[in-house]
């Protein structure tokens, strides 16, 4: 359907072609292609088209500057990419012309292969591959955008997560260590990631450091009025019995 392109959303907004990368006009054109981005084959009325472009106030020319809009999209990616009808108009894609579908896709595909961790990892990995910054790029902060792109997020961190617990199942958790050591730092009232690091440290033979964060994530929990979860209770049992950690599901 788009002329030898991907459009991408999970970082700035633009068009991957064969011939390289196609940059999609100023912030009122890319607005305006990542709302039909978001509602893809969906039909987004005029009204709402031009709330996203100007806000509450939209110029006496928003018509005509909507449809010159529209008109510069469609020679960027083919004349019946953009449909119009009752005033409306609608991004018409298959899943693979959008990274930010294909990429929950391979999501899906990789919760569907949890059981096989090098097909779930592998999966995960292109799923991660496509991300290049914030979804939207700069439109990430605007009231349109800011739920969808919070949304996209949260995926990719769950995505990150469940291919560190991949990594976990095929036994290199002295490789994903340092990892979610940062990453906690980074994320710090993310509990998965906390069950992740001391159930690799746990596989590594390190006891007292799993012990250590299992503190430092209740300190942490309960400056923010909240208790630790049953998981991070059955982890310190874990280390205090000398058991080994159960499966990192």
């Amino acid at each position: 359907m788009f002329r030898n392109g991907r459009i991408r959303v999970l970082g700035p907004i633009d068009l991957l072609t064969l011939d390289g990368v196609v940059s999609i006009g100023g912030r009122n054109l890319r607005a305006l292609f990542g709302m039909l981005v978001m509602s893809a084959c969906h039909a987004v009325s005029v009204d709402r088209l031009e709330q996203v472009i100007w806000g509450d106030n939209p110029p006496p020319s928003a018509d005509s500057s909507l449809q010159s809009y529209v008109s510069r999209l469609r020679q960027v990616l083919g004349t019946e990419a953009v449909v119009s009808d009752n005033g409306s108009y609608t991004l018409v894609v298959a899943p693979d012309d959008v990274d930010a579908l294909q990429f929950e896709r391979l999501l899906l595909n990789a919760i569907e292969r949890r059981s096989d961790p090098v097909e779930c990892l592998a999966l995960c990995r292109q799923a991660l591959d496509l991300w290049r910054g914030p979804p939207y790029g700069e439109l990430c902060d605007e009231d349109s955008f800011r739920l969808e792109a919070m949304r996209l997020e949260e995926l990719r961190m769950a995505t990150m997560e469940l291919s560190l617990e991949a990594e976990l199942e095929l036994g290199r958790h002295d490789l994903v260590v340092a990892e979610l050591e940062s990453l906690v730092e980074e994320y710090p009232y993310r509990e998965r990631l906390w069950h992740l690091l001391i159930t690799a440290l746990l596989r590594d033979g390190r006891r007292v450091e799993a012990m250590r964060h299992c503190a430092r994530l209740r300190r942490i929990l309960a400056e923010a009025g909240l208790e630790v979860t049953d998981v991070v209770l059955h982890l310190e049992q874990q280390i205090l019995a000398g058991a080994e950690p159960m499966n990192s599901h």
